[in-house]
């Protein structure tokens, strides 16, 4: 579909932004369930897939349509950053017609004007156009400036809470305006889009999840990457930090139903702390960490390692099995990205185990000395049991596997 001609909108804008202002301010009205699902893709970045179940109320469909029976429907608002992979569709998969940035932008102007009348009783003699387009241009960093220019107008003309609220979302975020052919009846839109994590970590994920108020029923679900497990799933008020709603704890598929109290302020977010699972790779590396620390203690203790000295078979044996098992738990192709970030102190720990068993079988291949071969071997055991304790430690409080449950 062409873009939409100029001098439509800009006539349209106006009457437009009136029934926004009746829809975003009873959101959970019309706007009967929102359903997020969670792909973790990597440490810093996820996939969400976004459904949204609506009808738009009869009194205002003249006031968003567009023109031959096309409505604009304001479904929601989305961080001011670059959407990546974006795609919006019906319940039936066809494509949706999308306003872009500044057709979204020239009615959320109007917008900010519609809630500064609803707000005010008197006629405004200050100059507001230039606070609102900087509330539209906003980039990252400038919240808190246009927060307290904002906070200075109310100071001026009294209370708008309506319109303090508005420019806040506009501050941070864009509307996300979707032209709907039928909204006689009750419909269902679906988008999709890769976000880039705020706060990137190897165990925790914080995820924004301002659609939990935007709607009278909100699901989110996080599809947890193969061998991994969420241990615990939080819905927080990222500013009191309370608990909104908890999910189940080890699970590979947690998922959070949540009704929003109205009237209540909250800047929600999704909090998941993964783990990896039991069995997958804990295990075995505790089990060939324990492998080498026995190889490498029980000779120290029991043989006489100088006689060994030069003879190749041992060091040999030592060398390649080492590296076979080491090769075997580690190099491992097709891994995913968060899994492989999970696991890489783990894996420090096997390396460190695999390399004192090679040192030490170097220190007979290459004739060490009687103290040479006694100290390697003695601090190699002892690096070897450190491994292998920390391994077993962390196998042991890690989650099961499905299949172990």
């Amino acid at each position: 579909m062409q873009p939409w001609p100029g001098e439509v909108l800009d006539e349209r804008s106006g009457e437009i932004a009136v029934g926004f202002a009746a829809l975003l301010t009873r959101q959970a009205a019309w706007r009967h369930r929102r359903v997020e699902t969670i792909t973790v893709l990597s440490h810093e970045r996820v996939r969400r897939h976004v459904s949204v179940d609506f009808t738009v109320p009869e009194a205002h469909r003249a006031e968003i349509e567009l023109s031959d029976g096309q409505c604009v429907v304001p479904l929601a608002y989305l961080g001011k950053r670059l959407l990546v992979n974006f795609d919006l569709f019906m319940e039936d998969e066809a494509a949706v017609p999308l306003l872009r940035s500044d057709e979204a932008q020239s009615i959320a102007r109007e917008l900010l004007y519609v809630m500064l009348d609803i707000d005010t009783e008197d006629a405004i003699e200050e100059d507001i156009g230039p606070l609102i387009e900087w509330i539209l241009a906003a980039g990252p960093g400038e919240e808190d400036a246009v927060d307290a220019a904002v906070e200075e107008l109310e100071g001026v003309l009294g209370p708008l809470p309506g319109f303090v609220a508005l420019a806040s979302q506009l501050t941070r975020g864009f509307l996300l305006c979707a032209v709907v052919s039928d909204v006689s009846r009750r419909r269902v839109l679906k988008f999709e889009y890769d976000q880039p994590l705020g706060r990137p970590s190897r165990t925790a994920h914080f995820y924004d999840t301002p659609g939990c108020t935007q709607a009278a029923s909100y699901h989110v679900e996080v599809k947890v990457p193969e061998e991994l497990r969420a241990r615990t799933t939080e819905l927080l008020d990222d500013l009191s930090g309370a608990v909104l709603a908890r999910g189940p704890r080890d699970t590979d598929r947690p998922a959070i139903h949540y009704v929003a109290e109205p009237d209540v302020s909250a800047s929600p977010g999704l909090s998941v702390i993964y783990a990896p699972e039991r069995s997958r790779f804990l295990i075995p590396a505790a089990l060939v960490a324990w492998v080498i620390a026995l190889g490498l203690t029980l000779p120290w203790l029991f043989a006489d390692l100088p006689s060994l000295s030069g003879a190749p078979s041992p060091a040999i044996t030592i060398l390649l099995s080492s590296s076979a098992i080491f090769s075997g738990l580690v190099l491992r192709s097709g891994e995913h990205p968060l899994v492989r970030v999970m696991l890489a102190p783990y894996r420090l720990f096997l390396l460190a185990a695999t390399v004192a068993a090679v040192v030490a079988g170097g220190t007979l291949a290459f004739h060490g000395s009687a103290t040479v071969v006694n100290w390697t071997w003695g601090l190699g055991a002892l690096v070897a049991v450190l491994s292998a304790g920390i391994l077993t430690f962390e196998a042991a409080r890690a989650p099961a596997t499905a299949e172990d449950i």
